[in-house]
């Protein structure tokens, strides 16, 4: 039976990231984003499984009980626009513990143990759906009958099952071939010798031959894993992982690119935080690392994979209800020498991709101006959600300020004009001397990592600009910025900007060279040339169409000194800007400013600059993806910036994955 399910998950857990990165927990070399809440209304007593199968990806449970109905939910893909989910229901078939899904062989099966201890299983009939219809049962020639759960592995052609026998300590384990038509074969049911538990195993392949298994100690709650050689039938001696204890069964995964083995589980008895550990080969993890304590569950987890470095983490809380985060295998606040130098080191900014900030300082909002200052807002102004402190932790490395000065001092601003005083009304945001001590700050503690800044929109008269300059290099220090020693752009190295920041001006060069100069040209002889399309709309299919005609003119590649951005912003139109989000009777407004806000805003349904964003953001990956596909973007016009609002991990995210792709290579 096929219902209409919730909100795409995967969605509210990558736009959730345009939020949650400040808030990720770091331990060890992984990064978890805040858990998101998902399948509202849904709710299990045992753990759930998550799977990814052809790019899609589904998520499975029982209902609460004794025994409960089966269900499985198809999530959609990871970048995805829309928000509809099918979800199917089993209504015939029970189970007193968590079904689990596994791909093979280019097929999908959801499998469970049914109340008379049978194992039952479905295929997927597509991409994205399932045969609810047609149950299968896996036959044991032993007729043994399973408890507790069960795992499987993907080893060789074969499907690795792993549970435990109803009624003792036993775990037991079989191997199935498959039928040309999907069907499971019948399989002796053996016990995994010499070792007892008191739930069932995880089982994942080292090899096509090698599986190994994890499981908790029979009457104790030590953590062990044993191999198994399904060749020559031999086990290697349990190794128990120090300082590692659970009542429930801990998971084992493949999530590390150095081939280490990912190690999950709950904390012992009454502690229900989850807690994780790598290891590799033979040799036990080193030491367990708890998740924040927001982390919490009485049973198993479960990992799916995103992308070679992305993952995510699916868990049932100790309200029963269902919870997703996400993580990866880099760290955002120093993936530049964890990731980018070690292989693109000798590689130049022309040659990779940066995920960029536009208004970068304008997170929060530190005053307004302008002629009709009264009608500004956060709603109007604001172009980030995180300060440029969070952004840069996040993995943030290029970005876009202009400043002004307010109250004395220098802030960046956003407005229509670049002096404040001829526009109908701007904003202020982050104090430029804070800004400049984080950068500081975030470099003298991961100095192989580099961040570029631009400054535009300069208002001489407010802010002279060789004073500004001065102000810069006074703040960074001498040291910290990139000099480019007469080198032009395509002769840079990014190995020799670790560490560094490279400051560019709008037409303007300090003679020492520590700021250089930009512009936004067909071409020049500025140390970078900034080549892009700005949209200037609210409209999405406005803006990808701008976007597709600008790479297209660009398809036979760019200069020297170009840099390729994409200006991703969705924003309000122009004459809305200043009239958007107010109370429409501010008493330091024009009257007649105060009536053309309630009419546009009452008849456009206007949205802020955050949710234009949040709307348009979503759109970025799909569409890149698709000109990648069809050739409008090459290796010669390929963007070296993505330039966004609502700037966040997922904009990194998705430049590591595009660095590590064909089309950067």
């Amino acid at each position: 039976m096929k219902t209409p399910c919730c909100q795409n998950p995967l969605l509210l857990l990558l736009w959730g990231m345009l939020f949650l990165h400040p808030g990720m927990g770091h331990t060890q070399n992984l990064s978890f984003s805040n858990p998101i809440h998902f399948l509202a209304g849904k709710k299990t007593d045992k753990a759930i499984d998550i799977a990814q199968f052809k790019n899609n990806f589904f998520v499975t449970w029982k209902e609460p009980g004794a025994t409960g109905t089966i269900h499985v939910c198809y999530l959609g893909k990871q970048y995805d626009t829309s928000f509809i989910q099918h979800e199917y229901m089993l209504p015939s078939e029970q189970t007193a513990f968590a079904p689990v899904l596994r791909v093979l062989n280019d097929r999908i099966y959801l499998l469970w143990i049914s109340p008379d201890g049978s194992v039952k299983y479905i295929l997927g009939d597509s991409d994205s759906s399932f045969d609810s219809k047609n149950v299968r049962q896996l036959a044991f020639k032993n007729g043994a009958k399973l408890a507790f759960g069960i795992t499987s592995a993907s080893i060789g052609q074969k499907l690795l099952i792993a549970s435990h026998a109803q009624g003792n300590a036993r775990m037991v384990y079989a191997i199935t071939s498959v039928e040309n038509d999907g069907s499971l074969e019948e399989a002796g049911l053996m016990d995994i010798p010499d070792r007892k538990s008191d739930d069932y195993p995880f089982v994942v392949p080292l090899s096509d031959t090698v599986a190994r298994f994890t499981y908790k100690g029979h009457k104790e709650q030590g953590i062990y894993f044993a191999d198994l050689n399904i060749g020559t039938g031999h086990w290697s001696d349990p190794t128990l992982i120090p300082g590692a204890g659970s009542a429930a069964s801990p998971a084992i995964y493949s999530v590390l690119r150095s081939g280490n083995l990912f190690y999950i589980w709950k904390g012992p008895k009454n502690d229900n935080r989850i807690y994780y550990a790598a290891g590799s080969g033979n040799v036990a993890p080193s030491g367990a690392f708890p998740l924040p304590v927001y982390f919490s569950t009485r049973h198993a987890v479960s990992i799916c994979k995103v992308d070679d470095s992305k993952f995510i983490l699916a868990y049932i809380g100790e309200d029963q209800q269902f919870y997703l985060s996400y993580f990866t295998n880099y760290h955002p606040e120093s993936w530049m020498k964890d990731w980018l130098l070690v292989k693109k080191g000798d590689h130049t900014l022309k040659d990779i991709v940066l995920p960029g900030a536009h208004d970068a300082g304008m997170s929060v909002l530190s005053g307004v101006g302008g002629t009709q200052s009264g009608s500004i807002n956060e709603c109007n102004t604001l172009t980030q959600t995180q300060g440029i402190s969070d952004q840069l932790k996040a993995g943030i490395r290029m970005f876009d300020l202009r400043v002004g000065t307010f109250n004395n001092a220098l802030y960046t601003k956003h407005c229509a004009a670049d002096c404040m005083e001829d526009a109908i009304g701007g904003g202020y945001g982050e104090k430029l001397n804070t800004i400049l001590t984080g950068i500081k700050s975030f470099l003298h503690k991961n100095d192989q990592e580099f961040v570029l800044v631009t400054f535009s929109h300069f208002c001489e008269k407010e802010t002279p600009v060789k004073d500004l300059a001065d102000s810069i290099v006074d703040a960074l220090g001498k040291d910290l910025l990139f000099s480019s020693a007469s080198k032009s752009l395509e002769q840079v190295r990014l190995k020799d900007l670790a560490g560094k920041v490279v400051v560019v001006f709008e037409g303007y060069a300090r003679a020492d060279g520590l700021i250089d100069s930009s512009t936004m040209q067909n071409s020049s002889l500025a140390f970078i040339n900034f080549r892009r399309e700005y949209a200037a709309t609210n409209d999405i299919n406005g803006l990808t169409s701008k976007e597709e005609v600008f790479f297209g003119d660009l398809k036979n590649g760019a200069g020297k000194n170009d840099l390729i951005r994409l200006d991703w912003q969705l924003t309000q139109s122009s004459d809305e800007a200043a009239m958007v989000c107010n109370d429409f009777q501010d008493e330091k407004t024009n009257p007649l400013i105060n009536g053309a806000m309630l009419l546009t805003n009452v008849i456009r349904k206007h949205q802020s600059i955050i949710d234009q964003a949040v709307r348009g953001n979503k759109y970025l990956a799909v569409k890149m993806n698709e000109w990648i596909a069809n050739g409008i973007i090459t290796a010669k016009n390929k963007p070296n910036i993505l330039y966004v609002d609502v700037a966040g991990g997922w904009i990194t995210d998705y430049c590591i994955g595009l660095n590590n792709s064909g089309l950067y290579k």
